[in-house]
């Protein structure tokens, strides 16, 4: 630990330290841990979680997958703290928090931690020569903690006063997100009774990940202490609208000193941003389970929902799964709009980022874009309406496979299998109501 970690903890009275990891659901996992405990065991790796932790689904029933099975009884991963995150927890006294990487019993990079995989899209990006701005934003529902609905049936969207009831909440979710080191760039309602987003400033895309899960930490949390139930679940309610992981992306020269993406002679978007759109396009269908992991994620897609049914693009046209944005040099980017709320952002950004790369690499073009309604547009690829439909394309994408490793591809498609499974078990009220009596 160096001297600036010892003052950063000294300065804020810290006496726990909370080591924090995202699992393969992009759930925050991890322990607490006493300050003399994590100067002891925490600084030196040897806090252990069960590899269990990487090889489960939503209700955390374990899978076996390669290493990670009963035969080797799910040994344990170890926590090694990146320092760089290290950042006080506001609304917990005299608490931090630390952003860790899984490692092995011998110290190596564990392969199916997602803080690994875009690490390695990352170091790709930058060994091609650019480094990669990244910004998400996301929406989520906060309910009544009794009823499980909006406290609200008036649409918020772009409003100064219907999510009044709400302000309390979502002031302290913003202070507490800006002294933590997470600068909040906008916050307001969206377009459902209770639905709120919150955009977060752009960074690269390991810091933007980590942010993200530290914001949902901070949303879930703080709604607690408030009575009510925040949730980033896709698609909560069959009559309102879905909740989007929206993932903004450019390019810039090492150093950032030139934004790539941005045609200065034109003012639009560069052909390197063409390039990188093609690519964005030709393989998201294949590995649209990694943006909408669970059946009700493909609830939330829908036409004229503002979520896209196909991979389009267009500029500023929100119908698109693909948005551009050509503003200035510092604002040209690409807005990526398939991804559900409930999404894994280290996955999300490690897979998007890679197959604009490979856009790049190929030198192809985009198909010719949108230019109105693109839910109309003929001859689109639609993407997947359910998990097994995606699953399915997971399993057969040699990209994929190249991008995350097939030991990756084969956990996310076994999760899918399972959340399949546990849903179509499920009979609904909905079918009693419709069947139970007409057949």
């Amino acid at each position: 630990m160096t001297q600036d970690h010892d003052e950063f903890l000294a300065a804020h009275g810290i006496d726990t330290v909370e080591l924090a990891t995202p699992d393969v659901t992009g759930a925050l996992r991890g322990k607490r841990l006493p300050l003399a405990s994590f100067r002891e065991n925490g600084l030196a790796g040897d806090v252990g979680l069960s590899s269990a932790v990487l090889a489960w689904d939503y209700a955390m029933e374990v899978l076996e997958i390669s290493d990670y099975d009963w035969k080797n009884g799910y040994s344990d991963v170890f926590l090694r703290p990146d320092l760089g995150t290290l950042r006080t927890v506001p609304w917990k006294p005299r608490t931090a928090l630390v952003f860790c990487d899984l490692v092995d019993g011998r110290g190596g990079p564990v392969r199916l931690s997602p803080r690994t995989v875009l690490r390695d899209a990352q170091r790709r990006c930058v060994e091609a020569g650019y480094d990669p701005f990244f910004a998400l934003e996301t929406e989520f529902y906060v309910l009544d903690r009794e009823t499980l609905r909006p406290d609200s049936d008036r649409n918020p969207v772009y409003s100064l006063h219907d999510n009044v009831r709400l302000e309390p909440l979502l002031a302290e979710i913003c202070a507490a997100l800006e002294e933590a080191g997470v600068p909040v760039e906008a916050c307001g309602g969206e377009y459902a009774p209770g639905q709120v987003e919150i955009n977060l400033t752009p960074s690269d895309p390991l810091s933007a990940a980590d942010d993200l899960l530290f914001f949902r930490y901070a949303v879930k949390q703080l709604a607690e202490r408030h009575g009510r139930l925040a949730t980033f679940m896709g698609k909560p309610f069959g009559d309102l609208s879905g909740s989007g992981l929206h993932v903004h992306q450019s390019l810039w020269r090492p150093g950032r000193t030139e934004n790539v993406f941005y045609d200065a002679e034109g003012e639009g978007l560069s052909e390197t941003a063409r390039h990188y759109a093609a690519g964005l396009l030709r393989y998201s269908g294949e590995a649209h389970l990694i943006a909408a992991p669970t059946p009700n994620a493909y609830k939330r897609l829908a036409e004229h929902s503002f979520a896209p049914v196909n991979l389009t693009w267009g500029i500023d046209n929100r119908s698109v799964a693909i948005r551009g944005l050509a503003r200035h040099a510092h604002g040209t980017r690409w807005e990526s709009r398939v991804a559900a709320a409930d999404a894994n952002p280290y996955l999300v950004q490690a897979y998007q980022l890679s197959a604009g790369l490979a856009g790049i690499a190929e030198r192809t073009e985009p198909d010719p874009q949108a230019s109105t309604d693109a839910y109309t547009a003929p001859g689109a690829e639609p993407l997947p309406i359910h998990l097994a439909d995606a699953a399915g394309r997971l399993r057969d994408s040699r990209f994929a496979q190249e991008v995350l490793g097939k030991e990756y591809v084969e956990l996310l498609c076994a999760i899918a299998r399972r959340e399949d499974e546990a849903y179509r078990s499920q009979v609904s009220d909905w079918e009693r109501g419709r069947y139970l009596s007409a057949v």
